[in-house]
């Protein structure tokens, strides 16, 4: 869960977003808290995942709240399920809440307030993995939130851009090949209104519009509800819009393909939605919204928080996924004028949510608590 959570409740250790939303939307609505046993609270550990990321066509890492990270790979037998390859904690044994893959055999993940590690795998089967960098950065950044990541079409160079807790995007540069990645750019892209109701401004998403060889443009998506089309590598914001003016929740995921953009969020209340989408032009810098949709099967619940959302493919053509907190995925497709049409749920898993992510050509992965494996039909 894109989560600024270090792995624990307790006094040094903030809840998960989607339980804090809960507490705020109880305490507003002036709901009592269930009767308690009369013994102190010392803390929880939640061991279910915040992020996933595939690396390769049959490998996918997993990283979770209590700061283990395991890196599986996908299995097609339903008897067997999902093999782990590689299982690892971070250095600093906190949250992982971004991985994003570099370079064949190479990916970087958050570690702390102040640092990235760049994980490597020689031999390219990810069961040798080895720490190959650390990425320091000034503590005033945060914790990395989300990644993306591209090589210039000429092969040149390689960029990764993350989005940090604070509400700053990082621009780094590297050869091609990804060793001796240095920060160039640090962004500011807060909101001076925040639409949530903590001033928060986490970057939970980046997602990368188009590249050429002299300019990159990333679109990114905050718990403040901004939405920031952002040119790589000088780190102009280009243009910048509210997600939903009447948000009362910022955003929690994104996903762009081929301008296309849709946004997750906690729906609020029954007039509010927990899906957007949006098209994007990189040249003419527009953000346009094009429609939003409610992925609730029960209309009674005061929240529905929307975990995440990917772009994906399956046997009618590509299509989205999206896992809620009601433990639902739900699936659909964009109308013609880039709008969201629903082709339907499934429960999978138990409510709170889950990160979803689809390898090629048609190996979709979803974690919560437990691992699930599907085929979406898409082909070779």
């Amino acid at each position: 869960m894109k989560t600024p959570a270090h792995g624990r409740t307790g006094r040094r250790h903030p809840v998960p977003p989607v339980l804090r939303s809960w507490q705020e939307v109880q305490s507003r609505l002036g709901v009592a808290p269930p009767a308690g046993l009369p013994i102190a609270s010392s803390g929880a550990t939640y061991i279910m995942a915040q992020e996933l990321a595939w690396l390769d066509a049959s490998h996918f890492a997993v990283g979770r709240w209590d700061g283990s990270m395991s890196i599986f790979q996908f299995n097609q037998s339903p008897q067997l399920g999902p093999v782990i390859a590689k299982a690892i904690n971070t250095p600093s044994a906190e949250g992982v809440q971004m991985i994003t893959l570099l370079v064949p055999g190479l990916f970087v993940t958050s570690n702390d307030a102040q640092s990235m590690i760049v994980w490597q795998s020689p031999s390219g089967r990810w069961s040798d993995l080895v720490m190959a960098q650390r990425l320091a950065y000034s503590s005033s950044l945060g914790v990395a939130n989300s990644g993306a990541s591209y090589v210039t079409p000429n092969g040149a160079a390689l960029f990764l851009i993350v989005g940090h807790a604070g509400g700053f995007v990082t621009i780094w540069q590297s050869g091609s090949d990804g060793s001796a990645i240095t920060l160039i750019e640090t962004v500011d892209v807060r909101s001076a209104t925040p639409v949530n109701p903590w001033g928060l401004h986490n970057v939970r998403g980046v997602g990368l519009v188009s590249a050429t060889d002299s300019a990159g443009f990333v679109i990114t998506g905050s718990e403040d509800g901004d939405l920031c089309l952002v040119r790589v590598p000088d780190g102009t914001v280009v243009s910048r819009i509210v997600y939903n003016p009447t948000a009362q929740r910022g955003i929690n995921s994104l996903a762009v393909s081929e301008g296309n953009l849709l946004v997750a969020n906690c729906a609020v209340g029954n007039d509010d939605s927990n899906l957007w989408s949006y098209s994007v032009d990189a040249l003419s810098g527009s953000i346009v919204s094009t429609g939003s949709a409610k992925l609730v099967v029960d209309p009674t619940r005061a929240q529905v928080f929307n975990f995440d959302v990917i772009w994906g493919q399956y046997a009618g053509g590509p299509c989205w996924f999206s896992a809620t907190e009601e433990g639902y995925l739900w699936m659909g497709t964009a109308t013609a004028g880039g709008g969201i049409a629903i082709i339907g749920s499934q429960k999978v898993t138990s409510p709170l949510g889950a990160a979803i992510g689809l390898g090629p050509p048609s190996n979709l992965a979803l974690v919560a608590y437990d691992l699930y494996e599907f085929d979406t039909g898409a082909g070779a």
